[in-house]
């Protein structure tokens, strides 16, 4: 009768458990969150079928809540090991997480789904179109992938939208150890393996910093002539036949030219001319290279310039012996790139006054069409703005617009990573932070690159011929003048 009984009482506990574990349905332990291993494809535009893998998810549709950008997405099926979802509208073009609901617990991928404009241009020559505004990565101070700092920032560059890069000739720049000693440059970016990545992603645009030095500070000798003709010579030749008809587009300068001129940083320093003669002769030596290289290499859809880059140009103005109007006018180079912290806080006719005084001083190069004096440099610190994110934006937007509203190629903001860290405090040059956030300014940029392709396709199909610059920078202008 006891053993009966006992066996009646295991029963109905083993009844009630039972009957527990239904009511509770689907529901999972609290500790079983659910877990995004990968996803596929990696980008999409609205409707594109995303495939989630991983484990604990609601094995029925109604038990997971699926979004991206806090947007629900549109579920199609469901396994607790797999979910298939498709992009639902209203979500902006930008990289997301994908976050995963299940019950009380929620979980977010930690790759970035990249979300694509549902009228991505396609057509090679919108994509290869100069949208003029740009960035440029030179001794980024952190990074937050696998990659060395150099790929990581081109690629994020390049994921914003822009078709252009700037970057130095230098594994030092970029904290790139563990490589050989490159005898050249062309030796760095044909047999380095991040340099030649970077060189063959899609940007159309280039600019490098290659052999930027003052060995001519003391009187140019034969010796250092030869030396920087054969390089930036065999550069060239490597550049034209490497990347014949891609329609890239190369431009082989250096750092700022007056703090050349003047060494450690004395604007007071009257530069002599030996010192003078030395820098013109510099010039010189590297666009005949260029264009000794351009006629005897055979090519096609592929293009190599000079510039020369200027940044005291208000102290030229006022009387002082500078580049622009010592040294430029007895050139020939091509371009000329102006790193502009000088004039950019002016007015917008004032700074018009500054750009003109720059053209003036060009020497002739008829070949080439249409404005000559870019924006190699602008740029305000978030530190220098009370790391206010609006402020930043709104200023540095006002200065890519003057640039613009001038009629310059091409407006390039220092930088995409910041790079100085005085006393260990970050300065604020970014688009993204040492914290891996976007700051307002990366945002008008990818918007200013979708908007800005779409409208190119556009004028195309409505002209039947890309816009010209003039058009072109008149609508950037105004499109730019609200975030």
């Amino acid at each position: 009768m006891i053993k009966t009984l006992k066996l009646f009482v295991i029963l109905t506990l083993l009844n009630l458990s039972l009957l527990s574990c239904g009511q509770k349905g689907n529901q999972l332990p609290v500790d079983h969150a659910p877990v995004i291993s990968s996803f596929k494809p990696s980008s999409g535009s609205e409707g594109t079928s995303i495939t989630i893998s991983g484990s604990n998810f609601g094995s029925t549709i109604n038990s997971n809540i699926i979004t991206i950008s806090g947007v629900n997405a549109v579920m199609v099926s469901s396994t607790s090991t797999q979910l298939i979802i498709n992009i639902p509208a209203g979500v902006a073009p930008g990289d997301y997480r994908i976050s995963v609901k299940v019950g009380n617990s929620t979980s977010s991928s930690t790759q970035f789904f990249k979300v694509k404009s549902k009228t991505e241009v396609t057509d090679t020559e919108v994509l290869n179109y100069n949208y003029s505004i740009g960035t440029q990565t030179i001794g980024p101070s952190y990074g937050f992938t696998a990659d060395d700092r150099l790929v990581e920032s081109a690629k994020a560059i390049l994921d914003m939208g822009s078709n252009i890069l700037k970057i130095s000739l230098s594994t030092g720049s970029y904290n790139i150890t563990g490589r050989p000693n490159y005898g050249s440059v062309t030796s760095l970016v044909q047999d380095d393996p991040s340099f030649s990545k970077v060189l063959d992603m899609p940007f159309t645009y280039y600019f490098f910093w290659a052999r930027s030095h003052a060995n001519w500070a003391d009187g140019y000798s034969n010796s250092e002539r030869m030396d920087d003709s054969t390089q930036i010579a065999d550069l060239t030749k490597y550049l034209l036949t490497k990347f014949n008809n891609t329609g890239k587009q190369f431009f082989l300068g250096h750092w700022e030219g007056d703090w050349y001129l003047l060494p450690n940083y004395d604007a007071n320093y009257v530069p002599s001319n030996d010192r003078l003669n030395g820098m013109i002769q510099w010039y010189r030596a590297r666009q005949n290279a260029v264009d000794e290289a351009l006629r005897v290499t055979p090519h096609s859809n592929v293009e190599v310039f000079t510039y020369c880059e200027v940044n005291r140009v208000v102290d030229a103005m006022n009387g002082l012996k500078r580049v622009v109007n010592k040294v430029l006018p007895f050139t020939n180079v091509d371009y000329v790139s102006y790193s502009s912290y000088d004039a950019q806080s002016l007015s917008q006719s004032e700074y018009n006054n500054v750009m003109n005084y720059i053209e003036a001083n060009l020497p002739l190069r008829p070949l080439i069409k249409g404005k000559r004096v870019f924006i190699g440099e602008m740029g305000r610190a978030s530190y220098d703005l009370s790391s206010s994110k609006a402020q930043h934006e709104s200023v540095n937007r006002e200065n890519i617009r003057k640039g613009l509203s001038w009629g310059a190629p091409f407006v390039l903001y220092w930088e995409f990573y910041n790079n100085e860290v005085p006393n260990g405090i970050q300065r604020g040059f970014w688009l993204i932070d040492d914290k891996n956030e976007k700051w307002p300014l990366y945002t008008t940029y990818q918007n200013f690159y979708a908007k800005a392709k779409n409208w190119v396709a556009s004028q195309k199909k409505l002209l039947n011929r890309l816009p010209t610059r003039e058009e072109y920078s008149s609508w950037a202008y105004s499109t730019l003048a609200n975030p």
